[in-house]
This record gives structure tokens, sequence and C-alpha cells, in this order.
């Protein structure tokens, strides 16, 4: 509205001064005014920007491809666009350096485009998963400027997206075998009888299917006898992870880092391990994992499925604890069968929850401790002297480029 009257006065003082200049300078004035309309009403009209995930799920290290597409489809071209997308802080992007964003845990990925009528471009780009957890594309913000290079319009979208990153896994190397007894085994009582657990033989019995009937057993003896087996169960162990590094209580915040990074690779390490071996594992532990849930659970089953919905929630688990680990153990007894085997896994001094592991014990559930950290051999030394069945656990030299997580006594 002001140029316009600007114009007005302009248009007036060079026809009362017959001045073609000025006249022209108020043709060129509305001129302006009528182009800045033009993009500002209409720019970011039938504009569409699209992104998409090559995959919502990574491992840490992995690379994931990134395409952005924006389409222009009217017949006013679009001379400047800046696209905004509001992504989680932390996000690695190849060859951009994201910016702040002023909106809490959010950083802002800027990328320009100049767009002809009726064009569409699109973009690849590659994430660097560089950060275990989950990563969110909030909303993305467009931005369209007129000829002369001003902001004539802009909109905010709702575009999410997530990806959850999770921890590395690499092999486990013992000192002295296997930390745990895997996969089958003979069981004092069970459910249902294994097959391939022969026993021995049993008088026949009404209701015996006659397949049981052991036919060289019958011929020897002349008398029906039919097979018998063993029952069978699974060994199911629950990996409880302890996340508090910090010896301050568990709600300053406070934590390592690199140690909960160490405890998450060696969680995931030993779930694949056991599982890859025929046990149904499951995993426990006192962080958060965007839910109202305070400790994050995933209860124990075999197949290789379910290392993914652990690595899953390992992605989604917090840096900071929710709860003291203790509260955790505590939990176990009403969501696990009595035998269940728990490895606890912690950075800290495991006399600290020794009293919760004693209460384990008593419920009828077995126990076994790795230690991890810079203090793991004589954490482990002490849990042992405090009747603690522990080893101590090494990521060299770090969790980022060890080869093999490392379990000794």
């Amino acid at each position: 509205m002001a140029q316009l009257v600007v114009a007005g006065v302009l248009l007036v003082l060079g026809l009362l001064k017959a001045a073609p200049g000025i006249v022209l300078l108020a043709v060129l004035t509305v001129m302006t005014a009528w182009l800045s309309t033009l993009w500002s009403r209409h720019g970011l009209a039938h504009v569409s920007y699209q992104r998409h995930l090559a995959n919502d799920r990574a491992v840490w290290g992995d690379h994931v491809d990134l395409e952005v597409a924006i389409e222009n489809r009217k017949a006013l071209p679009l001379a400047w666009l800046r696209a905004e997308d509001y992504v989680t802080d932390g996000l690695e992007i190849v060859d951009h350096v994201l910016s702040s964003s002023g909106r809490y845990g959010f950083s802002v990925l800027q990328s320009m485009w100049s767009l002809g009528p009726f064009e569409r471009i699109v973009r690849h780009q590659q994430i660097n998963a560089t950060h275990r957890g989950r990563v969110q594309f909030d909303s993305v913000r467009l931005t369209v400027a007129d000829l002369f290079g001003r902001d004539a319009a802009s909109r905010e979208m709702d575009l999410l997206d997530t990806m959850l990153i999770r921890p590395r896994t690499v092999p486990v190397r013992t000192a002295r075998g296997a930390v745990v007894p895997l996969g089958a085994r003979r069981a004092r009582r069970g459910l249902l009888e294994d097959p391939s657990l022969f026993a021995g033989v049993r008088p026949f019995q009404i209701g015996d299917s006659r397949r049981r009937i052991h036919q060289r057993a019958f011929a020897r003896t002349g008398r029906p006898l039919s097979k018998r087996f063993d029952p069978s169960t699974a060994r199911q162990i629950v990996v409880a992870l302890d996340i508090q590094t910090e010896r301050m209580p568990y709600w300053s915040l406070a934590y390592d880092e690199e140690l909960v990074e160490s405890l998450a690779v060696a969680a995931a390490s030993l779930a694949r391990r056991l599982i890859a071996d025929g046990a149904a594992c499951g995993v426990a532990f006192n962080g958060w994992t965007y839910s109202l849930a305070r400790v994050g659970f995933v209860p124990p089953r075999a197949g290789g499925d379910q290392l993914i919905r652990i690595a899953d929630q390992l992605a989604r688990m917090s840096s900071t604890p929710s709860v003291p680990f203790d509260r955790v153990l505590a939990t176990l007894p009403a969501r696990l069968a009595p035998g269940t085997l728990v490895l606890t896994i912690s950075s800290r001094d495991p006399t600290w929850f020794l009293p919760a592991l004693r209460r384990l014990r008593a419920s009828g559930y077995e126990h076994r401790h790795v230690s991890l950290g810079p203090d793991s051999v004589p954490q482990a030394t002490k849990a042992r002297l405090a009747g603690i069945d522990a080893v101590a656990g090494a990521l060299d030299p770090d969790w980022r480029t060890s080869a093999t997580l490392t379990l000794a006594g």
C-alpha cells in the first residue's frame, strides 16, 4: 500500500512538472508492487516438497540415503526458494552444516532452490549414522522471494519422518568358555517332551499312541513298551542393563556418553550372541524409550526377529537413567518365569544393587554379572568376593573401533 501511495505522488508530480522521468519512475514503482504481490499471493501455490529416507532403521556407522524433491506445478517461476527442515540435534549430513533453529532439540537443514515453470528437482543427500538414538524430521518451512530477493511468502508444513539408529554389535569372546549355558538343555521339569531327548522306555499305558511303541524293545521282551523323552526348556535370559554411569543420584541427569554407548554395544552384542546360540533372550534397562514407561523392557523370546526388537529398544534408550537400577531388578519377578537367568551389565560397583540381586536369587532366579568400563576388573573381583558370579568386559580400544567384546574372569 505504501508503494502505491508513493507511485501516486510521483505520477501527479511528474504530470504537473511535465517530467517523463518521474512518470516512468511512478510506473516502475507500480510494477514493482504488483510483482511483489504476485509472488506473495501465488509463490507457494502448487508447490510440493517431499522427503524420503531410504531406510527407517540403521546401525551405528551406516550411511543412509536421503532424497529430497521439490516441484513447482504452475507457470509462475520461483527464482529463489528456501527450504528449512527441522531435524534432531546432532544429525550429520554429508557436505551440509546444520544451523541453529531456536527450537529445543532441533537444528535446521537449509537448502536453496530455483525453479522454473512446471519444474521438479530431486536432490540426493546422505546421512551419517554417528549417534545412536531416534532421529526425527519434524516439519519443513518453505520461504519464497520475489524477483528482487525480498521474502514474499512463507509456509510451514508437517512432514514427519523418524529413523532409529541401533548400537553396533561385535562378536563376544570369552577367556574361559561361554559366560552362560546357552540354548536348549535337559530340564528337571517341563510342560512338553522333546523327541530329540530320548530318555528310555516304560510300560505301554492306555492312551499312548502306537507310534510311541519301541519296536525293537517290543521284539526283545515280547511286551509293548513306550518310548520316554525328557522334557526340554529353552534357556530364558534377560540382559539387565544399568545405564547410570555417575555416582550422583539418577535424577541429576549426569552421564558419561562414552560409557553409556559402551554399555549399549555390550548389551546388543551379548543379546546377539545369546539368540544365535538358541536362547530366548530379552532386555531390561533403567532408561526412557520415548514412552511413559520408566523401564525399558523386551520380554525374552527366541528367533532372529527378537534381535530386531532388542536393537530397536536399545536405539530408543535414553542416555540418562529414569529410575535406580535396583528398581528395574525389582520389576523382573512380575515379568519373568522362575528359573530365568538375569545377566546384569553395569559400569558401577555391583554391590550398590546387591540386595536386589539377593532377592532375585531368593525368588528362584539365576544371576550373572558383567562389569564394564575403566574399573571393570577390580569391580568384578569385588563382586566375586561378595558372592556374585561376575566377569570383566572390555571393548578395546573403545566401543567405536573394538573388534570384539572380551569377557574375562
